[in-house]
């Protein structure tokens, strides 16, 4: 089965004069262990596109199936518990909170979720030993640069067990080795670990680091380009310097 699948999804936004295509008709699958970048212009659709994979946003017309559920038929409440449960978010901004350290940001949403403290802490530790931040894990954010930070959201975001990672401009705000830090590192949880990622950036290096291509304009798919191998990228270049 695909992790996602998407079914002549449009999504619209105002009316009359006013009314913004955003999305027009988009036909996608991703399967599991998938490394997928979107790519495209500034208002091409693609955070549009990301919003509704994860349930953010509904679509104006089409369907969203993840791992066979249709997003669009369910309830607010259903869709967040679909969203705390089965997605996992990165964000370009981290979105990490200030007072608490590492494993305690990786930790919360589990324990809002219900889990047991202990339970919680020994998935956040495991989270923070895939992204190599097992040795920061009381530090709390402002003791920790930006690419370390990101690899405690992105821990956060597998801490969970999704079925999906969504990731928005994941390297927005870094610099060119830690950009290249986390593009390999998204790298290797899917090629070791089996995670399936998808994320939208604007940087032509990240999008090389993954096995599949997705560009979009004017709300259409304009390409779609797979990669039996990974091919070298500028930002994994930087990083190995």
């Amino acid at each position: 089965m695909d992790v996602v699948e998407t079914r002549s999804l449009t999504k619209q936004f105002g009316s009359g004069d006013v009314l913004v295509e955003a999305l027009r008709g988009i036909d996608l699958r991703i399967g599991p262990s998938e490394l997928v970048a979107i790519m495209g212009p500034s208002g091409s659709g693609k955070s549009t596109l990301l919003a509704i994979l994860g349930g953010v946003d509904v679509p104006t017309s089409g369907q969203v199936l993840l791992e066979g559920t249709d997003l669009s038929e369910l309830s607010d409440d259903e869709r967040t518990l679909m969203r705390r449960r089965r997605i996992g978010f990165v964000f370009q901004s981290f979105n990490l909170l200030p007072t608490l350290t590492a494993e305690e940001n990786v930790s919360l949403p589990l324990e809002l979720d219900g889990i047991a403290s202990r339970e919680a802490s020994e998935r956040a530790c495991r989270a923070l030993e895939l992204v190599e931040m097992s040795h920061r894990r009381g530090h709390i954010p402002s003791k920790l640069s930006g690419g370390e930070q990101q690899r405690v959201a992105i821990a956060r975001a597998l801490a969970i067990e999704p079925a999906l990672v969504l990731a928005d401009e994941p390297t927005g705000n870094l610099d060119s080795r830690q950009t290249g830090r986390v593009a390999k590192l998204l790298q290797e949880l899917v090629e070791k670990q089996g995670h399936t990622i998808v994320m939208v950036t604007h940087d032509d290096a990240v999008g090389a680091a993954a096995q599949r291509l997705i560009t979009i304009r004017d709300g259409l798919i304009d390409g779609d380009v797979r990669r039996d191998v990974n091919p070298p990228s500028r930002a994994i270049a930087v990083e190995e310097k």
